[in-house]
């Protein structure tokens, strides 16, 4: 076995870890254009989809659905953690995040007529996402393909498709962004269908508000993402937080870390800080904490980062005060949304891997083993 071409057959990845790789950057540009343009596809994706979505809340009214299950891979996989206790709260069934390769080879045995099986894959051809929804067709199971490539298979194989109106020349963001508020109106969709009520209609009215909200957000922290980027341009490993739907806001920070700058960066459930000597002295830690459940639990986090000698970032909501006079630098997101909280809370983070990126950069940085 040709063990060099079968690497490079494994990793298809044209851009390098080395300090300033010109193909890494050209893609790192591409994802600051796409990240502040978030709000624009959001609300076109919404938009776009308002015929398939009706089509597809009136061919799952009158079924049985006893579970949801989200596939996808990396920040497709992701974006289920984000929006899934928002689909449980409208659709009251359990709905899971399957890791796509999982899934197809582990996952596809519980599945029956009574579930609907959600893919996500911004190519439509992803394999482990095409053989899952495939397998899960087979036995009776309601299928729904998302992609923000037209005319791709996940688009054209399974009863529903809905297009998301995002691009994705550099590293997910408005691709993930987009595809979770789509998710949440596949649920408003299915209950309007269903019976609807004044719950659905304010979800509904929350996710036109989301596109202007995202906006005003990249917009104020693009300098405090900058400045914030250059103070922890020399950090070759960063750890980030968030309990429930939260932890998909912290995984998507982890993973912009990983592809852009690119250093160590890990994401974990915020009660999990807690059952491991975590952080160690210079670490640096960002809690993502839009709400009331997990704020006392962040409270004792930055008590503990503090108590570490570690380093702490909040992201929590105007006016909180407790955590933020522990935490070594606070940024407060306006009012949201529980149910929305997941997406607006990951622009931020977003902002910061771009400009971490971008200061390492100068400083001639790439990834740690790799330094200038």
């Amino acid at each position: 076995m040709d063990l060099e071409a079968r690497l490079h057959e494994i990793r298809r990845e044209t851009s390098s870890d080395a300090p300033g790789d010109p193909e890494r950057f050209r893609r790192v540009e591409l994802t600051n254009q796409e990240m502040m343009a978030q709000g624009a596809a959001i609300r076109e994706t919404l938009a776009g989809n308002a015929e398939p979505l009706a089509r597809i809340g009136a061919d799952l009214a009158g079924r049985d659905i006893r579970r949801v299950v989200m596939v996808g891979c990396g920040d497709s996989w992701i974006s289920g953690f984000g929006v899934r206790t928002a689909l449980e709260r409208v659709l009251k069934v359990p709905c899971e995040p399957y890791e796509a390769f999982d899934f197809q080879h582990y996952g596809t045995g519980a599945i029956d007529e009574h579930c609907v099986v959600i893919g996500l894959s911004s190519s439509g051809r992803t394999v482990p996402v095409m053989e899952g929804l495939k397998k899960s067709a087979e036995k009776g199971a309601y299928t729904i393909g998302m992609s923000n490539t037209a005319g791709s298979p996940l688009m054209v194989e399974f009863p529903g498709a809905l297009l998301i109106k995002a691009t994705r020349g550099g590293w997910p963001t408005q691709s993930s962004t987009a595809a979770m508020a789509l998710k949440i109106a596949i649920a408003v969709a299915v209950a309007k269908a269903k019976d609807g009520g004044v719950e659905i209609d304010a979800l509904e009215e929350a996710l036109d508000r989301l596109p202007e909200q995202v906006d005003a957000v990249a917009r104020s922290f693009y300098g405090k993402a900058k400045a914030l980027g250059a103070e922890l341009a020399r950090a070759d490993f960063l750890m980030l937080a968030g309990a429930g739907p939260h932890y998909a806001a912290a995984a998507f920070g982890a993973a912009k870390l990983k592809e852009l700058a690119p250093i160590h960066a890990v994401a974990f459930p915020l009660e999990e800080y807690h059952h491991y000597r975590t952080q160690k002295a210079g670490d640096c830690i960002f809690l993502v904490v839009p709400d009331k459940a997990s704020h006392a639990r962040a409270v004792e986090t930055a008590i503990s980062s503090r108590g570490a000698q570690g380093r702490c970032i909040a992201l929590v909501p105007e006016g909180e005060t407790e955590i933020a006079e522990i935490a070594d630098t606070a940024w407060h997101l306006p009012p949201v949304r529980d149910d929305l909280a997941a997406i607006l809370y990951s622009v931020p983070l977003h902002l910061f891997g771009y400009h971490v990126t971008v200061a390492r950069d100068a400083l001639g940085l790439g990834a740690p083993n790799l330094g200038g």
